[in-house]
């Protein structure tokens, strides 16, 4: 089971906030695929940044959240948030979109619609990290899930979302592009087939200069509001 790999447990109790941090699997290289959960309530969401090596942006964006989440007595009542701030640590380190096999995380989940590829992967969770993921995604059963991609600048959504997806639209200013559902993607796999919300956040390349603050400044209403809609 999921939480007996824990191998980080450090317990918080600020403010009444539950706050947790382990370990859900490692990475092709044997990195620490790392989650941090705050709350422990019956509505699941999860966050999570660069599964994508080459599209880092969300990483320093979701250390803000973290930070914040402590502040924010709301944003955890009757919620368990998740928050995985890099899924692909690997290809970070190696700035490669996908894992150090080439492989493409967001293109290898085990959906109808899979194509083998050079990116994709010859099959299936061929690439570790995709299926720690899915065993995550299995173990804890989310009700919404956001990705926080780059460079494009726009709302992607997949599965029941599209109304959430024109909320956050109104309150952030950012359009919605419908990019259709991806082969092997994790929103066709979440999204399509198990009947998950799930939002993709694309931020623009022109951002990726902002420093850290400037960055959750216009982007905080965004993950309020994805949070507490």
């Amino acid at each position: 089971m999921l939480f007996l790999q824990y191998i980080l447990q450090t317990i918080v109790f600020a403010d009444e906030i539950y706050y947790d941090s382990f370990e859900i699997g490692r990475t092709q290289q044997g990195r620490v695929l790392l989650v941090e959960q705050f709350g422990n309530g019956d509505e699941v969401i999860v966050v999570l940044a660069s599964i994508h090596g080459t599209e880092p942006i969300g990483t320093p964006l979701l250390h803000h959240l973290s930070t914040h989440m402590f502040t924010e007595m709301e944003w955890t009542q009757d919620r368990t948030i998740f928050c995985l701030t890099t899924a692909n640590p690997d290809g970070i380190v190696g700035n490669t979109r996908g894992n150090r096999d080439n492989i493409d995380i967001n293109r290898n989940f085990p959906t109808e619609n899979f194509g083998r590829g050079w990116f994709n992967g010859k099959a299936p969770l061929q690439a570790k990290e995709s299926e720690v993921l899915m065993t995550f995604f299995m173990d804890i059963e989310p009700d919404r899930v956001l990705s926080i991609h780059q460079p494009l600048n726009g709302i992607d959504y997949d599965g029941p979302s599209k109304r959430l997806a024109e909320e956050l639209s109104t309150v952030s200013g950012i359009r919605i592009h419908k990019l259709g559902s991806r082969s092997g993607s994790m929103g066709t796999f979440l999204g399509v087939e198990m009947g998950v919300p799930v939002i993709t956040l694309e931020i623009s390349e022109k951002r990726s200069v902002l420093p850290p603050d400037e960055l959750w400044a216009l982007y905080q209403p965004f993950l309020s509001t994805f949070i507490i809609q």
